[in-house]
């Protein structure tokens, strides 16, 4: 289908094509061989009389006629999938759609378990598809990647809409056969203590709690180091180590473990979780459904605002 000589099927190439900023992962986003990519690239850039994209060095870079159009030709292409191509008439039954959310182990664990169990008994055909965070996470909301961000509030992005479910504050958590079980830890003993700290994903950010206490008392003495909040448990058992979990989480582990829940020494503020979807997306009428059934979700969120 053409507009104003231009074949529409081409947009989505051209939206392929700057975000990735690359033939070869283009084509595979697509499905499509690298050849057709170069062919669709060209054709492009015959239309739009600009390169598009330019090799320098080893990479390809967005010229500015790229840089003005990348965004209008993403919500274009979000505008059609919401308002022309989905039915205006919203049945939660008979939907068939994967949702994708980037979120933590965290919030995998303590919260969508319950709401995916609460979306399938309306809506059996709608499955979830939930990544881990990858920085900057924003950034796969604008490609379309991701239906959804459930993130602590400081890694939102200001240039999307988003809704806070619910806070709660840190715990730590210890093995209950060791030297800090039975009484509340003092600040000395959290500072001197080894901890299994956290750091996720590639960049290996810093989780917000420990950013927040090192830059106030110094860094703390790492024993171990792992990629996620779910394995913090496992490498407190058996050790005079302390984790510091939120405290939904760590309250799950000392259920089924051997450990117990102690509260942080000192004041930190609280994981603030958030969910936020694309501008773009707020026509769309499954994504709307499935939104406003995770809010309404907070609710009945972990007790975590109770005291220990």
């Amino acid at each position: 289908m053409r507009f104003r000589n231009l074949d529409l099927n081409l947009l989505v190439a051209l939206e392929a094509l700057l975000d990735e900023k690359s033939v070869t992962r283009a084509a595979e986003r697509m499905h499509l061989s690298q050849a057709a990519m170069s062919n669709a690239l060209t054709r492009l850039r015959d239309f739009f009389e600009d390169d598009l994209l330019v090799r320098v060095g080893r990479q390809m870079v967005m010229t500015d006629r790229a840089r003005v159009i990348h965004e209008d030709v993403r919500d274009l292409l979000r505008q059609i999938d919401a308002r022309v191509l989905n039915p205006r008439e919203f049945r939660p039954e008979e939907q068939q759609r994967t949702i994708s959310i980037m979120t933590s182990d965290v919030a995998s664990i303590v919260f969508m378990t319950s709401v995916s169990r609460k979306i399938a008994a309306r809506a059996p055909g709608i499955a979830f598809n939930i990544r881990p965070i990858v920085h900057p996470p924003h950034a796969y909301l604008e490609q379309g990647r991701m239906d959804f961000l459930l993130i602590p509030r400081q890694y939102t992005s200001p240039q999307h809409p988003m809704q806070e479910l619910y806070s709660e504050p840190f715990a730590c958590l210890l093995w209950n056969e060791g030297r800090f079980a039975g009484r509340d830890l003092t600040m000395e003993d959290y500072l001197q203590a080894g901890h299994v700290t956290v750091e996720i994903g590639q960049m290996a950010k810093v989780p917000a709690d420990r950013n927040l206490i090192e830059q106030t008392h110094g860094m703390l003495r790492s024993a171990v180091t792992v990629n996620a909040f779910s394995a913090v448990p496992w490498m407190v058992l058996g050790t005079d180590r302390i984790g510091t979990l939120p405290l939904s989480l760590a309250r799950i582990f000392a259920d089924i473990l051997p450990l117990e829940v102690r509260p942080l020494p000192f004041d930190v503020p609280e994981n603030r979780l958030v969910l936020q979807w694309g501008k773009f997306a707020e026509d769309d009428a499954c994504l709307k459904w499935v939104r406003q059934s995770i809010c309404e979700h907070r609710l009945d969120a972990p007790d975590a605002a109770s005291s220990f």
